[in-house]
C-alpha cells in the first residue's frame, strides 16, 4: 500500500476532488498501485473514456498494437471525473504512474503546478518529431502553464448548436440547406419563435435538471458573451465575477423558459431525446452528442454557438496527453502520443474537433460534415479559469451550475443565485491551495 504524508494526501484530494479513501478502496490499478511487473517495452496509458469515446479510443489502440506488437500497449480505463483524477494523482505521488495519461486541459495547470507532470521542452518534443506549431495555435496557447508545455492537446469539445434541418427549412431559417447566420439575442429569439410556428413543440432544448456541469457550460457561455470577466482570478484566490452581468445572464436564460421557448425540466438525456425525436428545432449541447443524434436518424446539422451578445464565446474543454513526472526515458511514451494524434481522424467521429493540424487541416476532416462546420468554436473557446477547485467535474462547476439550474427553473431569483454562487465559492477562494 502506498503511504502518503499529510501534504501528499492533501494534494491528492485537491487534484481529485474526492476523498482519498475512495481511491484507496478502489480496484487494483494496472501498472500502478497494485505493483504489477513493469515491461519496459510497453506503454502504459490511463484514460477516462467509456461508451462511444472508449470504442473510438480502442480502435486507435488496436492500430498501435498492430504497428508495434500485441504487448506494446496496456490501456487502462478508469471512472470519469474526480475518481479518475484522484487515482492519477495518487499513482504519481506513490511513484507508480502510467507512462501517459489523459487530463482535461481545465485540470492541467493543477497537476503541473503541483509538480506532478513532466515539462515537455522543445528539445524533448523534437526528438519525437513533435512541436507546438503542429497544433491549433489558440488551443496550444491555452494549454501552456507559465509559458511551458506540460501536455499535448488532442481535441476541443465545446458547446455547439444542433439544428433540425426540416423544421428550420419550413421556418425559413436556412440558406442552401445551412442555417443562416444568427447574430444578436433578438434574432435568436425570433428564430426560436419561427421554429415553433413551423411545428416544433420547443424552439430550443438544453439540459437543466440534475446536470450542474451542463448548466455551468451554458451560463459561462452567455456570461462571457455579455462581457463578464472570468469568475475567478489569481489562480482562484479571488472571486472576480461581475455580479450584475452574472445576474443578467441568468435572467436571460430564465426568460427563454418562462416564454415557453425552452423547457425547464429537461435532463441531459431528455434534452437530447427531445431534439432527436423532432420535438425541438434547436439543441445546445456538447459536440460529444453527435453520435447519439446521428444514430437517431433525425435530419440535423451543426453550427457554432451564435454570437448573441457583445463577444463571441462558447464554453469548451480539451483532452490532453500528459506525462507524469519520471526519471525514465519518454521517447516511447511520446511516440505513442504522436501515433494517437496522427489517428485523431478516428477520434473526431465522436464530434470533437481534432487540434493536431495535419488532421484538422487535412482533406478528410475538411469534408467531414457536419462536424467540420463547428471548427470556428476553437477560436471562441472559453476554458475554466485556473484554480485548484475548478475544471472538469470540479467543485466550482457543481456549485455554480446548481445555482444556475435553480435560476433557470424560476426556483431562485437571478440576484439570489449569484449571491449563493459567490458565498459558496468564497470558502474555496479563501483556502490556500493544498497543491
Amino acid at each position: 500500500m502506498v503511504r502518503l504524508n499529510r501534504r501528499q494526501a492533501l494534494r491528492v484530494m485537491a487534484l481529485g476532488g474526492t476523498a482519498l479513501a475512495t481511491a484507496a478502496c478502489g480496484s487494483p490499478l494496472a501498472s500502478g498501485l497494485a505493483g504489477t511487473p513493469l515491461q519496459p517495452e510497453q506503454v502504459k496509458f490511463w484514460n477516462l473514456w467509456s461508451g462511444g469515446d472508449g470504442a473510438r479510443a480502442q480502435t486507435i489502440f488496436e492500430r498501435y498494437r498492430a504497428a508495434h506488437g500485441a504487448g506494446s500497449l496496456e490501456a487502462t480505463t478508469l471512472a470519469w471525473g474526480s475518481p479518475y483524477y484522484t487515482k492519477l494523482s495518487l499513482s504519481i505521488v506513490g511513484d507508480r504512474p502510467p507512462d501517459v495519461a489523459v487530463c482535461h486541459l481545465s485540470r492541467l495547470s493543477n497537476f503541473a503546478r503541483a509538480g506532478l507532470l513532466t515539462e515537455l521542452t522543445p528539445q524533448m518534443l523534437a526528438g519525437a518529431g513533435i512541436d507546438g506549431t503542429q497544433f491549433d495555435a489558440s488551443v496550444w496557447r491555452s494549454g501552456l502553464v507559465g509559458g511551458k508545455a506540460y501536455g499535448l492537446p488532442v481535441d476541443i469539445g465545446g458547446l455547439v448548436l444542433y439544428y433540425n434541418t426540416e423544421i428550420c427549412g419550413r421556418a425559413g431559417l436556412l440558406d442552401n440547406g445551412r442555417l443562416r447566420p444568427i447574430t444578436g439575442e433578438a434574432a435568436f429569439r425570433a428564430a426560436l419563435k419561427a421554429a415553433t410556428g413551423a411545428g416544433a413543440k420547443w424552439g430550443l432544448v438544453s439540459p437543466v435538471i440534475a446536470d450542474p456541469s451542463s448548466n455551468w457550460r451554458i451560463f459561462d457561455t452567455v456570461y462571457t458573451q455579455m462581457g463578464g470577466p472570468p469568475l475567478l482570478g489569481d489562480d482562484g484566490t479571488r472571486i472576480t465575477m461581475d455580479d450584475r452581468t452574472a445576474a443578467e445572464s441568468l435572467r436571460w436564460l430564465r426568460e427563454l423558459t418562462a416564454a415557453g421557448l425552452s423547457p425547464d425540466t429537461a435532463t441531459d438525456v431528455t434534452s437530447v431525446s427531445l431534439f432527436a425525436s423532432g420535438q425541438s428545432a434547436f439543441l445546445i449541447h456538447g459536440a460529444w452528442q453527435v453520435p447519439t443524434v446521428t444514430d437517431a436518424e433525425v435530419p440535423f446539422s451543426l453550427a457554432p454557438i451564435p454570437q448573441l451578445f457583445g463577444r463571441p464565446a462558447a464554453f469548451a474543454d480539451s483532452h490532453t496527453l500528459v506525462f507524469p513526472r519520471t526519471d525514465q526515458d519518454l521517447r516511447r511514451a511520446l511516440g505513442f502520443a504522436k501515433f494517437f494524434l496522427e489517428n485523431t481522424d478516428v477520434w473526431a467521429q465522436g464530434g470533437a474537433l481534432p487540434v493536431y493540424r495535419p488532421v484538422l487541416e487535412g482533406d478528410w476532416f475538411r469534408g467531414y460534415e457536419p462536424v467540420a462546420s463547428t471548427a470556428p468554436t476553437k477560436d471562441i473557446a472559453v476554458y475554466d479559469p485556473p484554480a485548484w477547485y475548478a475544471g472538469a467535474g470540479s467543485a466550482m462547476q457543481t456549485l455554480a451550475g446548481s445555482q444556475v439550474a435553480l435560476a433557470r427553473q424560476g426556483l431562485a431569483g437571478p440576484d439570489e443565485a449569484v449571491r449563493a454562487i459567490r458565498d459558496q465559492l468564497a470558502g474555496y477562494a479563501a483556502t490556500p491551495s493544498p497543491l
